[in-house]
């Protein structure tokens, strides 16, 4: 009987914090725009990289040629 106490108080708590959040305006993250973020951050550091490389690479050539 203990555990469903609990668990009542638990979704009481989490239906009044719910009610809350959603006057506010507060949605959460969609797992899409999280993905897009991530790719997009992801795209970035290997351009980057990549710049790094290339140029790296063409300063040798001219520092040796």
């Amino acid at each position: 009987m203990v555990l469903w106490q609990d668990e009542e108080a638990f979704f009481k708590d989490y239906a009044q914090s719910h009610k809350k959040l959603s006057e506010l305006g507060f949605t959460p993250p969609t797992s899409f725009s999280y993905l897009k973020k991530m790719v997009t951050r992801a795209a970035v550091g290997a351009a980057v990289t990549a710049t790094v490389i290339i140029l790296s690479y063409l300063y040798q050539l001219k520092k040796h040629g």
